[in-house]
């Protein structure tokens, strides 16, 4: 076997032990019995196709538990745990903050999902092998070390740290990393140069990678409280971005990036627990974006803000050595949690 395999399979049992997924295939059909029941009646609410979340969740053998009559539910198995509020863009998914599409709305008295939510973030994540047709190979991996040359990125002038500088140094840190599970490693760029977004992609479609990862470190201005790390995907169409675009012409565009929606949710899902996992950090959520670097990619792909460098804590470990070993270490983590997820949903 493989050290990549093996390591793989490894990777499976802790998930497995540590309840975070669902099986797939034969042990999955053993253990819940309800997974072939029909898909749920859809209903129209405010524009969108809606569909019971009880409907939802007992495809997987998930039961409800009542939190607050009529606003909010955790679902729950042996393996899983989510809980919704009405009214509400995000969920709790194994005790992870995921952002949703739309909101959760009471129909009748019981909450019900968006479509798109339920079949396009919520059954990747629980059930993989749903679209094992559809599974990508994983071989050629992209990392996207963000900013670089004139465009410095975030900044912590009182550290002296530059974003450009640390996300080079992440990437680097990875492609040792992934090299010696046998993955072919691409990098955007390899030293302090300018590489525009397009082109960043361009790299990606052309190297026809199997993944993306690029690398950012956040701030914001005057609030140097602000920590924590966030994992962005590509907004599903006809979804609004988890901050909305001023653009509303991107909401019902077909990008190419959406052509892997469901499984930028499961590799999104899988790194972002890693990282929350393995760094510690306040858990800002898995969230969604139409950064054009997404937007424009042949395969699933995601952008890590692991750190806030306007958070003089977070910026003092960003600075070490350790704290971007640790980094690399997470999301080759949620990479190798990601093949298994496609290993797994490929042997159905």
């Amino acid at each position: 076997m493989s050290r990549r395999l093996a390591r793989g399979w490894m990777a499976l049992l802790v998930a497995l032990v540590a309840g975070c997924i669902l099986p797939s295939g034969p042990l999955a059909a053993a253990a819940h019995s309800g997974t072939r029941t029909p898909p749920p009646a859809t209903v129209r609410l405010g524009g969108e196709e809606y569909v019971e979340a009880r409907a939802v969740f007992a495809r997987f053998g998930l039961k409800p538990v009542v939190l607050e009559a009529g606003r909010r539910l955790r679902f729950e198995s042996a393996w899983s745990k989510i809980e919704l509020e009405a009214d509400r863009r995000e969920a709790l998914v194994n005790g992870l903050r995921v952002f949703l599409g739309a909101p959760v709305l009471v129909h009748r008295r019981t909450l019900h999902l968006s479509k798109i939510d339920a079949d396009r973030l919520f059954t990747p994540i629980l059930r993989p092998a749903t679209y094992a047709a559809s599974a990508p190979a994983l071989k050629t991996i992209v990392v996207d070390a963000g900013h670089g040359g004139r465009d410095t990125g975030t900044q912590n002038p009182r550290l002296k740290l530059d974003e450009k500088g640390v996300t080079l140094d992440v990437a680097r840190r990875l492609q040792v990393l992934l090299e010696r599970e046998g993955y072919q490693v691409v990098l955007t760029r390899t030293d302090d140069r300018f590489v525009d977004l397009e082109e960043r992609a361009a790299i990606a479609n052309r190297a026809k990678a199997d993944l993306f990862v690029s690398i950012h470190f956040n701030a914001v201005a005057n609030a140097p409280t602000v920590r924590g790390t966030e994992t962005y995907i590509m907004t599903p169409r006809h979804h609004a971005s988890t901050q909305p675009e001023r653009d509303k012409s991107m909401v019902p565009t077909l990008y190419p990036g959406n052509a892997r929606d469901v499984w930028n949710a499961v590799l999104g899902y899988q790194i972002h627990r890693q990282l929350l996992d393995q760094l510690g950090t306040f858990d800002r959520g898995l969230k969604r974006a139409r950064f054009k670097v997404l937007t424009l990619l042949d395969c699933p792909g995601v952008l890590i803000e692991s750190a806030y460098l306007s958070n003089d804590a977070e910026a003092e470990k960003v600075r070490t050595a350790s704290y971007r070993d640790r980094l690399a270490e997470a999301i080759a983590a949620g990479i190798r949690a990601y093949g298994v997820q496609l290993e797994a949903a490929k042997k159905g």
